[in-house]
């Protein structure tokens, strides 16, 4: 088959990949742009309606790359599955659609730690209103509890943004309950760059339910653009050190005239890099890989959010989540509802996701806390930057479990904030359809161990023994047995599993940091034509969830070649 050249060849369909090649095609300049995606194109109810939101993984395996980390021997050498989304759009389809930017914090400290200012908050929010379209009136009949500000967010991007219409029954009065007797703040807006507080998350969605890249950008593609899905990319096409084109599985190939950009995620971007050559050089030897270029960072400093559900039954008076959950004749009803007009307890039921993100109590006197790096402990104790996340609106877990006709449920999660713990991305051999090594190596690091505990604590405490919610609650479903350090520990050995947020396997730096594998802008170290742009660049983790973080280096990438091979002005909305 002939190779075709295109200006500009995009390697992975996913949340990055998807928003950059929208950008790239839609410039002024017109360039030609191949978009490359291992997976189909999604479609189905399942991935729309809020009330599936938490279960796409489980409902539509054949969209998940369905990867699993190695024994993770902190974790009683438990393997930890790991969801994956396939297909365009990637894990947007797949995610449970939270759209939270982090502290404004995050930002400038990577924007330190890459010596580049255009990575700081005042940059970035600026790159944020690009990409969102944001609809103000679902929070009004609730603006006590959450308000965001039309200064801040973008109007008329391409990813829709919103609150949800309306609170299912009992979610209210729980968040107002937990913050009088916490103390805590109300956050009226988590993406004003102050996250800490609780309240209600935004997600990426419409009243069509959910927004993934793929339906934000590829819609109506310009001719410009060809996307090619079911093509995974096994080689990428030298000339010297200069990547050329790639090369698919079944043997097509295509050529490039300015750069390939892998946008492929935090497993299979280090991934594609080693197997093309580009790592460790005695780790690819090993393998009988040609190194093209000695990149020691590729793969390493690996890095995820951990989390723990706790759950308790509750009497039906709390809410109405099992009364329609176990009730076949209602989701029957509600289905025909969301198929008809969008309305209905499909567009009610885990339509709303709150929570928080707060300091630990005397997080600066623990041990952990103090023998960590001092520039470490400066961006921790700043006042935007959380020690942990809670949720307090997740789905009945474990999954399996049943409950009498008068209960319900509420479930927790308690997230680790700024892990430190790293893992890595690796090699089994230099077969390219062999699933790689996955060592998230969770809270090895006892700085994570400490806060996961903490958390856990914390979370249990403030929600569950809320006297609002405790007169309701029969019993714990799921949980630690008791709120001691040793049943905690016991407790997140059994328990503790991923959020699904891989980043910083081909980690942004300086020149001088000798695991940097990216520039500030994206360029692939010791190579030419090559360019990664996804979260696996992040220096470090958000105080978020990871998929704006994915949109925003998207846009970055966008903007960077826009300026490097004078597209015109990048635009959000064409």
């Amino acid at each position: 088959m002939a190779s075709k050249t295109y200006d500009f060849i995009i390697v992975g369909g996913g949340t990055a990949g998807c928003l950059l090649a929208h950008r790239l095609a839609h410039a002024p300049a017109r360039p030609s742009v191949l978009l490359v995606e291992a997976g189909g194109n999604p479609t189905g109810e399942e991935l729309q309606a809020p009330f599936y939101r938490y279960m796409a993984p489980a409902l539509r395996p054949d969209l998940d790359y369905a990867y699993e980390t190695v024994p993770q021997k902190q974790l009683n050498n438990r393997v930890i599955p790991y969801s994956r989304g396939k297909g365009l759009g990637g894990t947007s389809v797949l995610n449970f659609q939270v759209y939270l930017y982090g502290s404004d914090e995050d930002y400038n400290r990577w924007a330190e730690l890459v010596g580049d200012e255009t990575w700081n908050w005042e940059h970035t929010k600026r790159s944020f209103q690009q990409i969102e379209d944001y609809e103000f009136e679902g929070s009004k009949a609730y603006s006590h509890l959450a308000k965001p500000d039309a200064r801040i967010h973008g109007k008329g991007g391409t990813v829709k943004v919103r609150l949800p219409p309306v609170l299912e029954r009992g979610i209210e009065p729980v968040i107002e309950a937990v913050a009088k007797t916490s103390g805590d703040k109300i956050n009226l807006d988590f993406n004003s760059g102050d996250p800490i507080g609780i309240g209600i998350f935004p997600s990426s969605t419409s009243k069509d339910g959910r927004t993934t890249s793929a339906s934000a950008h590829l819609v109506d593609a310009p001719s410009n653009l060809e996307i090619w899905t079911n093509a995974v990319v096994h080689k990428l096409l030298f000339n010297g050190t200069r990547v050329v084109g790639i090369e698919t599985a079944d043997g097509r190939n295509a050529h490039t005239s300015k750069e390939v950009v892998i946008c492929n995620g935090a497993i299979d971007s280090p991934r594609l890099l080693l197997l093309n050559g580009i790592g460790p050089a005695k780790e690819l030897e090993a393998l009988n890989i040609k190194v093209v270029t000695d990149l020691p960072g590729v793969g390493k400093h690996l890095l995820d959010h951990v989390m723990t559900f706790i759950s308790v039954e509750t009497d039906a008076a709390q809410n109405d989540r099992w009364a329609f959950q176990s009730n076949e004749k209602m989701i029957t009803e509600a289905r025909a509802l969301w198929q008809k007009d969008r309305s209905g307890n499909f567009a009610l039921h885990n339509g709303v996701l709150w929570g928080g993100f707060l300091k630990l109590p005397g997080h600066e006197q623990f041990p952990e806390y103090q023998a960590l790096d001092r520039d470490l402990q400066e961006f921790l104790s700043k006042t935007t930057v959380p020690s942990y996340e809670f949720v307090g609106s997740a789905l009945l877990w474990p999954p399996d479990t049943v409950l009498p006709e008068d209960s319900s449920y509420i479930t927790a999660i308690a997230f680790l904030m700024n892990p430190v713990s790293e893992g890595s991305i690796t090699l089994r051999s230099s077969d390219p359809n062999e699933k790689p090594l996955i060592d998230m190596a969770y809270l090895t690091h006892p700085h994570d161990w400490r806060v996961m505990r903490e958390a856990i604590r914390e979370t249990s405490k403030k929600l569950f023994e809320t006297p609002e919610v405790k007169k309701h609650v029969k019993r714990q479903i799921f949980g630690p047995a008791s709120l001691s350090d040793t049943d905690i520990d016991h407790f997140i050995r059994e328990a503790a599993t991923t959020v699904w947020h891989a980043n910083g396997s081909v980690k942004m730096g300086k020149a001088d940091d000798p695991m940097a594998c990216v520039d500030s802008s994206l360029r692939v170290r010791g190579v030419e034509g090559l360019r990664v742009a996804d979260v696996s660049v992040c220096p470090l983790t958000m105080n978020n969830h990871t998929q704006p973080t994915a949109y925003l280096v998207g846009q970055k990438a966008a903007d960077t070649l826009f300026g490097e091979y004078n597209l015109g002005t990048t635009k959000s909305k064409v």
